[in-house]
C-alpha cells in the first residue's frame, strides 16, 4: 500500500509506507531534541537536584551526564541547530527529496560527535547503532528520491 502521491513536473511520486514511518519516528524524535535542546540549560539545576536525590544516584556513573546538565547555552545551540537541520532534512525527505537524506545524515552524525568533541566524552555505541541504523534505513530508500 502507498501512501501520499507527490508531484514532481510531470512524474507524480509515491512515498512508501515504511519511508512514511522513518520519517514520522525522525519528526518526533527531532522536535523532541529540539525541544529539549531549548529547555534543558534552563532547568539544568533543577534535574541536577532531582537526579541527586535519587536512591539510586551513583556520581561516577552519573558524571558525564551532570556534565551534559551543566555545558550551558553554546552545546545546547549547537545541539538545536543540528536538531533543526535534521528536520529540515526530514521534510525533505517526505517531499521525496534526495538532498534531505544529506542534511539528516550529517546533521545527526553532529548530534552524535558533538558531545565526544566538546566535553571530550567516551563514545556511544548505542548512540552510533541506532544513528547509523536510522541513515541506513533512509539510504534503502533514496531510490524513491529525486
Amino acid at each position: 500500500m502507498e501512501t501520499e502521491e507527490i508531484a514532481n513536473g510531470n512524474e507524480v511520486l509515491k512515498r512508501p509506507n515504511f519511508l512514511t514511518i522513518l520519517c514520522i519516528l525522525s519528526f518526533i524524535s527531532g522536535g523532541l531534541g529540539s525541544l529539549s535542546a531549548l529547555i534543558t540549560p534552563m532547568f539544568s539545576d533543577v534535574m541536577i537536584e532531582f537526579l541527586k536525590k535519587s536512591p539510586n544516584y551513583d556520581e561516577t556513573l552519573m558524571e558525564e551526564t551532570v556534565m551534559l546538565l551543566q555545558a550551558g547555552w553554546g552545546y545546547y545551540l549547537v545541539t538545536f541547530a543540528f536538531a533543526m537541520c535534521s528536520l529540515v532534512g526530514v521534510f525533505f525527505m517526505w517531499k521525496l527529496k534526495k538532498i534531505g537524506f544529506h542534511f539528516y545524515a550529517l546533521s545527526n552524525l553532529g548530534l552524535l560527535f558533538a558531545p565526544m568533541l566538546m566535553f571530550d566524552m567516551a563514545i556511544s555505541w548505542a548512540g552510533i547503532f541506532l544513528t547509523a541504523s536510522f541513515i541506513l534505513l533512509y539510504a534503502v530508500n533514496l531510490k524513491f528520491m529525486k
